[in-house]
Parts: C-alpha cells; sequence; structure tokens
C-alpha cells in the first residue's frame, strides 16, 4: 500500500531550510567576490612587475649604445632626483648622454609604475665591484616602487600595510 503524507505535512518548505539555503549563496558570492578583488590586485602587481622588467632592461639597452659612458662610471645613480637633460642635437659627451638615459627613465619609471601618495617608483643603478673592490664591468639596475598590499609571501596572508614596495633587480651579462 502507498502512503502519502499528510496535505499538513507536503505544504512546502519551512523557513528555516530557506534561511540556510540564502545563507549559504550568500557566502558563495562573497567568495567570488573576493576572488575577483584579489585577481585584480593580482594582475595591477603583475603588470608593475612586467613594467619593471621592461624598464630595467631599457636602461641596460640604453647602456650598451654607450659604452664608454658605462666604463667612466656615468651610469651610477641612486638619488630621487633626475638629472638634467641636455639638448644633444649638436653633439654631446658620454656622461650627458648618460645623464639623458637616466633622466628618460626616471620619467618612464614614473609614468608606467604605481605610486602611493607618499612614494613614487625610484631606480638605482650600482656598479658592481670584485673582491678587490675594483669595478667588475657589470651594473645593478633596481627598480622599486610603492607595493599594493595584496599578499605577503612569507605567510600567505593579507597584509594591508601598503606602503612597503616591491623592487625587482636587474644585473645584466658583462658585454651585453
Amino acid at each position: 500500500m502507498i502512503r502519502f503524507a499528510s496535505p499538513r505535512a507536503a505544504r512546502g518548505v519551512s523557513m528555516i531550510e530557506v534561511l540556510v539555503a540564502v545563507v549559504i549563496f550568500s557566502l558563495g558570492l562573497l567568495g567570488l567576490a573576493l576572488m575577483q578583488l584579489k585577481g585584480a590586485a593580482f594582475t595591477k602587481d603583475s603588470g608593475a612587475r612586467s613594467a619593471a622588467v621592461l624598464l630595467a632592461r631599457s636602461l641596460a639597452d640604453r647602456m650598451q649604445a654607450n659604452p664608454k659612458g658605462v666604463s667612466e662610471g656615468d651610469y651610477v645613480w641612486s638619488s630621487s632626483t633626475k638629472p638634467t637633460y641636455t639638448d644633444c642635437s649638436s653633439n654631446c659627451t658620454p656622461a650627458q648622454v648618460a645623464a639623458n638615459d637616466i633622466n628618460a627613465w626616471m620619467t618612464q619609471m614614473a609614468a608606467a609604475m604605481p605610486a602611493s601618495a607618499s612614494t613614487a617608483a625610484m631606480g638605482q643603478i650600482v656598479e658592481n665591484k670584485d673582491s678587490s673592490g675594483n669595478p667588475d664591468g657589470t651594473y645593478t639596475i633596481t627598480v622599486q616602487w610603492s607595493g599594493l598590499g595584496v599578499l605577503d609571501s612569507n605567510t600567505s596572508t593579507s597584509n594591508s600595510n601598503s606602503s612597503e614596495s616591491d623592487s625587482f633587480v636587474y644585473v645584466p651579462r658583462a658585454g651585453g
């Protein structure tokens, strides 16, 4: 014999079942929104890193085009101010070409890299030395910008301190 539920028991879902379904659906939507936010932040950070790589390699190419300026140490730079630009339409010394290259590099950096209200993108060019303290013919190019505070790589937790900075260090091969 087939038994059917009483009409009172078969009226529909209870209010508690509806509330549980709404809570589960809301948690899913909240998770999707968080994934979207993190994805956008990681995309921005990835773009900044790509720009840093391009900027460092761009300066390395400029340095390779001015070997006399490189050998004379004209590219060593660690100031946050740009060197003065010289119009080289007629003739320039290797030091002036190096200053123009650094000026253009810093202008590109300011335009391409994210910066907070207190920190702008900065660059540094350091001449490497061998074990006896003599220049070894290579340079270290560092591009530094304000961090996005996306993820702390050591703890895998969210980091809301956006004043931290990220950097990219590039050491081109000697002679190229």
